[in-house]
């Protein structure tokens, strides 16, 4: 019975590594990061399976994932976990729908992040799947405490955050709709910035957002 249980746990998380590197990998495609920018990990029951720090996403492999537990100590792998590894926690330890966390550095959401503006709710589609207006966290130096728990506080109600003068970050229940949102963050920052050079855009009216955030939080556990 022991050996089935441990057999298990090692192909759980194989196949979550090799999910992870998957998600990586059309991130570069999607052009939401480059090189080793950003990170990505996974939710399973006590542990997390993350990106290590420092490899480019074309030439990782799957061993280069680590597992750790929610206190960040390492369970196994041989290289560093991701710089962001205390915000992926922070996330995973103060919002119980989040099952994955994807981190981008896509150009638009940095470039919001940048402005320091949060993304108000301009399209119907968007609000029931990132929530009402995306806020920007408070900067804080990459990789700390003070980082995470700011990230946390922004992301609040929400699927998704810009992180201060540094990118976005989106939780989902699958590392597959994790990315989504990233796509859709990406593509709405896009269209609102394009919008602003023509003129001033049109939000979409209070009730309609009001009925669109209640179908997000009625979504977001399922």
């Amino acid at each position: 019975m022991v050996q089935y249980v441990l057999r298990r746990c090692v192909s759980m998380y194989e196949d979550a590594k090799k999910e992870v590197l998957d998600i990586c990998l059309q991130m570069v495609k999607e052009n939401l990061v480059i090189g080793s920018s950003g990170n990505v990990s996974i939710r399973l029951g006590n542990h997390v399976v993350i990106t290590a720090s420092s490899i480019h996403y074309t030439e990782m492999n799957s061993d280069d994932m680590v597992v750790l537990d929610m206190n960040g100590n390492v369970i196994e792998g041989t290289k560093n976990p991701s710089t962001e590894t205390k915000m992926h926690l922070e996330l995973y330890n103060t919002r119980k729908d989040a099952k994955a966390v994807v981190h981008t550095h896509s150009l638009y959401a940095t470039a919001m992040a940048v402005l320091n503006e949060p993304l108000p709710p301009i399209i119907d589609e968007v609000v029931p799947k990132l929530g009402s207006e995306i806020r920007v966290s408070k900067y804080a130096v990459p990789g700390t405490k003070e980082l995470a728990k700011n990230v946390a506080a922004a992301m609040e109600d929400r699927s998704a955050a810009f992180i201060g003068n540094h990118g976005a970050v989106c939780i989902g229940k699958t590392l597959k709709e994790a990315l989504h949102l990233a796509l859709v963050l990406e593509r709405t920052s896009e269209i609102y910035l394009i919008a602003k050079q023509s003129g001033t855009p049109h939000l979409l009216p209070e009730d309609a957002v009001q009925d669109e955030q209640d179908v997000w939080e009625m979504m977001r556990g399922f």
